[in-house]
């Protein structure tokens, strides 16, 4: 009776200890600034270890999207930051919670967005594994994204929703390197707000837009990127 006994305890414990993953959680925004004239930015995590003991436990990176004018993105763990290009780090975390990053590199001047996706697992068996966690860094104002580098064509996208209230969606896309100019004017063509006013790489942009603030109504946006200019209407109804 106490060998069924134990080894039922035995089983409980394998099941409800052993069986655990590893945490992983992204402590900063999902898209972190990186200025313009920067050369780093850093977006935070927390890696923790609910085993009860030291554990190795490995970061590994499961794909990236960075501009091909940037160096590239690295990981730091507990010990080092290893090199732009080293997709993997291995290292011996005690139980609880640690700080870790993901770091993205690039000239002075360079513009655009990156992400990367990463996952924690422990190294004796990787199954026991953490969620997927993005990162993000981008050189447009907050706000700004990059959806997509793959474009033909100069455009400007109808919002959505439209009607809104207070809260809507704006898409452009670029096919170079412009200064970008996109503003939103009232009925009476007076400029009630700024939404971009920057150099952007190429690419498909989705800019948000909260009308907090302005009266029900229609409205105008204007889309300039080098000699490209494209205007559209929208509908504020509170």
């Amino acid at each position: 009776m106490k060998k069924l006994l134990f080894a039922f305890v035995f089983s409980f414990i394998s099941v409800n200890v052993f069986s655990q993953n590893p945490g992983f959680v992204r402590t900063d925004p999902e898209w972190v600034p990186f200025h313009i004239d920067s050369v780093q930015a850093k977006s935070h995590a927390t890696v923790t270890n609910p085993y009860g003991s030291p554990v190795d436990l490995r970061i590994l990176m499961i794909s990236s999207n960075v501009p091909p004018d940037w160096y590239g993105v690295g990981i730091c763990d507990i010990n080092i930051c290893y090199a732009v290009g080293i997709d993997t780090a291995i290292a011996t975390y005690p139980p609880g919670n640690s700080q870790v990053y993901v770091y993205y590199s690039k000239e002075p001047g360079r513009t655009g967005s990156a992400t990367s996706t990463w996952k924690v697992e422990r190294v004796s068996n990787p199954s026991q594994q953490s969620p997927p966690v993005t990162f993000g860094v981008t050189t447009a104002p907050i706000g700004i994204k990059q959806i997509s580098s793959i474009v033909k064509e100069f455009s400007l996208s109808q919002n959505y929703p439209n009607p809104f209230n207070p809260a809507t969606k704006i898409n452009f896309s670029i096919p170079n390197s412009e200064h970008v100019s996109l503003r939103v004017y009232d009925i009476l063509g007076r400029e009630v707000r700024v939404l971009v006013n920057e150099n952007l790489s190429f690419g498909e942009y989705e800019v948000d837009f909260d009308a907090k603030g302005l009266s029900s109504g229609m409205y105008y946006y204007s889309l300039r990127a080098g000699e490209y200019v494209s205007v559209k209407k929208m509908v504020l109804v509170k």
